[in-house]
This record gives structure tokens, sequence and C-alpha cells, in this order.
């Protein structure tokens, strides 16, 4: 029996093997992007899951007094204290970074990121080792990743070779490579190159760092502490502790505490600030995917079943003779969803080799991202898989399979049937895909041209014609400048703390009786003409007065609107920032310190000596500013020959968001070209049993001499209907899809337009329109007398 059904459905198969190809390569594609979907939201919801005490183990959060979030950073002294107070705290761990110089003893040097911490951090977390040993309990010892030890030492076991840390300076430290661990995993919130133990973590002056120092706050704490019922008492009586920390800082003061684990702590994208720790993908990157792929594989099930509809009519004596023949309607609706069957396994075995390509290009075009499927050992993919072809057989072959199995072989024979072309769920259904095909259209549109607007966005200051130099105090600073101060491609030269676009720190600033979180920014002397900053009321700092390095302050037009202030009320008002008083001497027009992911934000800055400079900011004209760089790469080389050059160009800010912008116009661009080609195919089915339908009467029109446009709107007006409502359904969904993701991802992005949705609509029209009248052509050139014996 069974062999005689799969004899069957092959031989129908082969018959109309255009289909077929079309039918598997459509839901391979849907399939393919379902397992990148859903591979996608388990990637994004695995993080730290390979911790085997992730249900133990709480990260220790800090609420800042006036702030608006709860920071990531954790006073290091009250871990010490915590542990010796609390006995339901098993273990803690602080876990912090520096930057520095770190070279081989014959190596060149390389500025790299170091992490520091407890020996037991090893009993909270796993992180496979892969030669020697992780105990860190050794200061003179350090732990390495498979890259790191690759790049400094090649394929040479690294185990047992020194490493310098804080290369060049003083306090140079020679520390022994422990041993080597596994790279560190995508889905880990922690991740480092270099680990060793915290008591090699030294203050700027080479200083050891005192662990009862309340002032001192880390990136980072961790608890273990098994009863979850502990951890919720102890974030409240660690309040005991205020006093002590808010008495060590009183610029840094502390509202409370919290203990959140390992799970949460991946999930909370937008809650934790100042964190130093790695997030999930946000909820745009890890839905946006699975919505995407279930109307791409939507839209090739709907495909399936209109042209399976469409190839049926020639199937009728067929299933009329089997009726004849004693088979009942439940044997042909199983041969029918058996055929499907058979495609859908096709389309499963395709979508495996698709994505052996499509994975790894995702996962090369975002950051951070490692999405895989292993297709033979991944239980819970394989059951994916089996759900999808059951979900998919079903909608794909079902409406097919109930609809044509129906007819009664007297009305097969006596010719009475013919179906499909009129009937009203075909034509739902090719609706349902002439509006996901228009959704991917708006979306493909709409984040290609938000790359365009991201290209041509006022930041508020020069993107283009600014580069800059880390530097490590105020020696270099004098030495660098003195050095490029004679090259004439330089307009000017500034020194900075912190650098639009990349670095400042939260502090709460109190005026009026309200307290409001802002970006404060310590800048030096030259820096706001520099980045071509404009002061819409006061003036700018003056270096040569004493009293602008004590408390005068610049706010940006928005910050002095949270006080109610006009820019000319503003200058003179108080201030008070962390311990200090300062006087609002200038007001800054608005201008974006973080990359477009995030919202404009409020801005005070105050003017800082070089003793606390940290970059060297340099302008030139933006078709010189290539050489600059280089000539400045030349410069450091000739002063600094042992250090390592930490160059960087301002519109670096920008990088992140061009390419992420890109990705997904690239990606919705891929998918709506597969959603239009589907859409065409189930069209073009549609008209031909339309055509066929209309057979006698097209032959008659032309008889009595009805043109060919005549004969257009008589076969595409009843499709004229299903287009209006799909665009109008389609306009909207993909406005608010789409809307909905651009501000997701960035707080600031050019939107929806209403050009998209136009445009959008356009091409679908003349897609449909050239899929139609190529069918209708066919039939108004056929001889009359070949369409009146067809008919």
């Amino acid at each position: 029996m069974l062999y005689n059904y799969l004899k069957i459905v092959f031989r129908n198969l082969w018959r109309y093997k255009g289909y077929t190809i079309i039918n598997i390569a459509g839901l391979a594609i849907g399939i393919a992007a379902m397992v990148w979907g859903y591979q996608t939201y388990r990637f994004s919801f695995s993080f730290d899951d390979f911790h085997k005490d992730r249900d133990n183990v709480y990260r220790a959060l800090t609420y800042k007094a006036g702030g608006e979030k709860v920071k990531g950073i954790f006073p290091m002294a009250l871990l010490e204290a915590a542990q010796n107070d609390f006995p339901g705290i098993k273990a803690t761990a602080r876990f912090n970074s520096n930057g520095m110089n770190v070279k081989s003893p014959t190596g060149e040097p390389f500025s790299e990121q170091v992490n520091f911490t407890d020996p037991s951090f090893f009993d909270l977390f796993n992180f496979p080792i892969v030669s020697g040993n992780n105990d860190i309990k050794d200061r003179s010892g350090v732990l390495i990743t498979e890259e790191i030890a690759k790049k400094y030492f090649g394929n040479q076991d690294a185990v047992g070779k020194i490493l310098i840390f804080y290369a060049w300076e003083t306090y140079a430290k020679p520390l022994t490579i422990k041993g080597v661990l596994k790279n560190m995993p995508a889905n880990s919130t922690i991740r480092f190159d270099f680990l060793t133990n915290f008591d090699n973590l030294l203050k700027p002056d080479g200083s050891k760092i005192d662990g009862g120092d309340w002032s001192w706050l880390m990136d980072a704490a961790f608890f273990k502490i098994p009863n979850p019922a502990d951890a919720k008492r102890m974030a409240k009586a660690f309040d005991k502790y205020l006093p002590l920390q808010n008495k060590a800082r009183e610029d840094w003061k502390v509202s409370g505490f919290k203990l959140i684990t390992l799970k949460e702590n991946a999930v909370l994208i937008d809650v934790i600030d100042s964190n130093a720790l790695y997030p999930r993908p946000d909820d745009a990157a890890t839905f946006g995917p699975l919505v995407l792929a279930f109307l791409v594989l939507l839209s090739a099930c709907l495909n399936f079943s209109n042209t399976t509809v469409a190839r049926a009519n020639r199937r009728l004596k067929e299933i009329g003779m089997r009726k004849v023949m004693g088979s009942t309607h439940a044997q042909l609706i199983k041969q029918m969803l058996l055929e499907c069957a058979i495609i859908v396994l096709a389309a499963i075995a395709l979508s495996i080799l698709l994505n052996l390509w499509w994975l790894p290009a995702f996962n090369k075009m975002f950051v951070y991202v490692d999405v895989h499927a292993d297709y033979f050992h991944d239980i819970k993919l394989i059951i994916f898989l089996v759900v999808t072809l059951i979900s998919a057989t079903l909608l794909a072959g079902a409406y097919p399979a109930f609809y044509i199995s129906r007819f009664s072989p007297s009305s097969i024979f006596r010719g009475n049937v013919k179906f499909g072309g009129s009937n009203l769920f075909s034509r739902l259904m090719l609706g349902l895909q002439l509006c996901i095909s228009i959704i991917t259209v708006i979306a493909g549109i709409s984040f290609a041209r938000n790359g365009e607007f991201q290209k041509t966005y006022d930041f508020g200051y020069r993107l283009d014609n600014t580069m800059g130099v880390y530097i490590n105090d105020a020696n270099t600073f004098k030495a660098l400048k003195n050095e490029l101060s004679v090259n004439p491609q330089i307009i000017s030269i500034a020194g900075t703390r912190h650098r639009i676009g990349f670095e400042h720190r939260k502090a709460v600033a109190e005026a009026e009786g309200i307290k409001k979180e802002t970006n404060l920014m310590e800048v030096g002397k030259g820096y706001i003409s520099t980045m071509n900053l404009k002061t819409t009321a006061g003036r700018a700092f003056d270096d040569n007065m004493e009293s602008d390095y004590l408390n005068a302050v610049l706010i940006t037009q928005k910050m002095a609107a949270i006080y109610g202030w006009k820019d000319g009320e503003a200058l003179g008002k108080q201030i008070h920032i962390d311990t200090v008083t300062c006087s609002v001497v200038g007001v800054l027009k608005d201008f974006h310190s973080n990359s477009l992911f995030e919202p404009t934000e409020p801005v005070a800055m105050r003017l800082v000596k070089e003793d606390k400079f940290h970059c060297l900011i340099i302008q030139a004209s933006p078709a010189n500013l290539t050489t600059v760089f280089e000539s400045t790469k030349l410069a450091w080389k000739k002063l600094f020959p042992t250090k390592p050059f930490n160059g960087f160009y301002q519109n670096e800010v920008t990088a992140e968001g061009y390419r992420v912008t890109g990705s997904i116009a690239k990606i919705f661009s891929w998918f709506a070209i597969v959603s239009i080609l589907l859409t065409a195919t189930g069209l073009f089915a549609l008209v031909s049993l339309t055509v066929v339908k209309k057979m006698r009467e097209i032959a008659l029109r032309k008889v009595v001499g009805a043109n060919t446009r005549q004969i257009l709107i008589l076969v595409n007006k009843g499709y004229f209907w299903i287009f209006i409502v799909a665009a109008l359904l389609g306009c909207y969904g993909g406005w608010a899809l789409t809307k909905l993701l651009l501000d997701m991802i960035f707080k600031i992005n050019a939107g929806v337009q209403v050009s998209t949705l136009i445009n959008s609509v356009i091409v679908l029209l003349i897609i449909t329109a050239v899929t139609t009248g190529i069918r209708v052509l066919r039939a108004v050139r056929t001889n009359t007398v070949t369409l009146l014996r067809t008919e």
C-alpha cells in the first residue's frame, strides 16, 4: 500500500517537476530561515547556561543616589565584609579590568585589556582549560586564551612562558603563563583574554589597591549563595554598609543594592548602567529573525497550496478514476499529504545545505553572535525540525488535499469541475502572500534609507575631520603635541579626559530642586573648538581663568531644558555636580554624545588640566585626515618607539550603526526577493486557472473583436481588489513592523517614509502586472480555434 502511494507521489512530482522544484526551493528557504530564527532565539537565551552553578551565582548591583538605572559597578570592600558577616555566602569573586601595554620579553608591545579576579573565580564559573591549570592563587601567574596564545607565541606551547604587563612602566610586572583557556564562548556575559590575581591590579601611579578601600568601585562583583531566599534578604541587609561607602565616596553616594542571578544579568540589557559585562542580543535581534523567518515560510506554504490547486486541475480525471476504482476520500487526502510531506522533507534536506552558507554569513554580519545548527546531535533542533515538517505539511498541503479530494467522479467526468481561479480561499492566500512581500520590501527599503540617514545625520559636531590618540600622561601629551604642531595639515590640537561618542561618566546634577543623572565630560582647553561645538549662549571655557577649572560648567540645551531654563536664562545658574557647586558659563547647542543606538542625552562639561588627559584630539581637513593619521603614527614611533600606538578616527562612533543597518537591509532585501518570487509563482498559477476557466469567453470575445487590453481587464479584474486590499494591509503591517524594529535598534532613525510605502506598492504592482500579463498574452496570442478546441 505504502509502495503504491509513493509510486504515485513520485510520478506526479516528476510530471510537474517545474512546480516541484519551485516549491522545494521556496520551502527550503523558509525552513532554513526558521532554523536560523529558532537558533538565534536559543542563542540569545543561552547566555551563561554553561556554568554549572548559574542558579546559585549572583551578581551584585548598586543603586546610586539620584541615579536613574541600577549600576553594574560595586564597592570592592563590601565583598570581604559581607562574606565575613553573612554565613549564607559560600564564595565571592571580584572582577575588574584595566587597559595596559603587554609584551613578551622579545616581542613588540600591544595595548590590551587585562582582567583581575580572585582565586575563587573558578569555583563560581566554568571556563574550560586547554593546557596547564587555572590556579591563579600565585600572584606571579596569568591565564590567557587560545587566541592570545597564538597572537604572542604562534604555535608554540605558551604554558610556562613570560608576558610583561604594564610594559615600559617603572612598575612593569613579568607574569608566568600558568594555563591556556578555551576562547570565550559568544554566549558568555563574562569575557576576557588575560586573567590574573586581583592583587596585580595597580593604580595609575603603580601603587597597590587596598582590598578594604571603600572608595574603590569594581566592574563586577559575584556571590555564590546556594539558598535563593538568602539572596533576597542579603540585598536589603547590605544597606548597613551604606554609611561606610558614602563616607568614602561623597561624590558617588549609594542608596541601595540588588542581587540578580546570572540569567537575569544577561537579560537585563536596558536596565543595567555602567555595565562592564556583555548582555545578550536585544529583543529586536532575538525575535526579529524568528518573525521574518515565519513570514517567509508562511509565504512558501501559501505558494505551495496555490500551485498545488492550480496543477491539480490537470489531475481531475486521475482523481475521478481513483474514486471509481474504490479509493476513499481519506485515502486521497493521505496521498496528497504524503506528496506534500515528501516535498517538505526534500526542502528540509536542501535547507541544511543552505544553512551551511547562511549561518556563517549571518555570524560575520554581527559582532558577538555565534549561531550554528548541529542537525545530527542537537535533540531540540531535531524535534523542532520534526514539528516543522508536520506543521509545514499541514499548512501547505491540508487545504489542497481536502479541497481537491472532495469532488465526485460524476462531476469530474461531466466536465463540471473547474476550480481554484475564483475560489475565495485561494485568493485570500494570494492576498496574504502579497502582504508578506510588501512587508519585506518596505523593511528592506527602510533600513537601506536608514543607512543613508545615518551617513548624513548631523551629530552636532564634526565627525569627518577628527582623529585622536590615547595617551598616558601629561608628558606624553606635551611631547606629541609639540612634535605635531609643525605639521601644516593639522588645523588644531586639543587634549581631553573624555571624548564624545565613546567616553563620559554619569553624574547626578542637582539644580532648582531637581536631580537628574547626566553625562559628564571633562575636557581640556581647545576641545570645544576642535570638535566644532557651538555655544548658543554665554561663552566657552577660558583656560586663563583659574575659576573655570574649579567651578565652571558648560551644559547642553537639553540639560538646560530639564530645569526649565531657556538658553540665556541658564547663564550664572548654580548646579551641584558630585561634591562641587558649578556655575553655568555657557550653553552648548545640543549634540549627540553617543551612537545612534542611544537617544540624545543631556551633557555637562567641565574643564580639566593636562595631568587628567587621556586623549589627544586632532582636527584636519577630511581630505588630509588619513595622511595626518599616518604622520601622527610616525611621530609616535619616533617619540615612543617601545609603546604601542593607539589611534582612532572620530567617525568610528558611526561604524557599528552603519554595519548593523546595512546588514539588516541586506537580510530583508534577500527575503524580499524570495517573497516576491514566491508571490509571482502563486499569482501565475492562479491566473493560469482563471484563463483556463475563461477560455470559451476569451475565444468568443476575440471573435467579436475584443482587443488585448479588454481581455487583460477581463482576467485581472478579480485580482485588482485583492491587490488593493493586500497593499493596504501590507503597507500598515510593513510600517508597523519596520518602525518597531527601527525604534528598538536605533533610538534615532529615519523612520518609515510614505514614499517607501508607495515605492513598495509600485514594485509589487509592476511585478504582478508583468506576471499576469505574460500569462494572459500567451492565451490571447493562441489561435481562437485552438482555444475553443481546448475548451
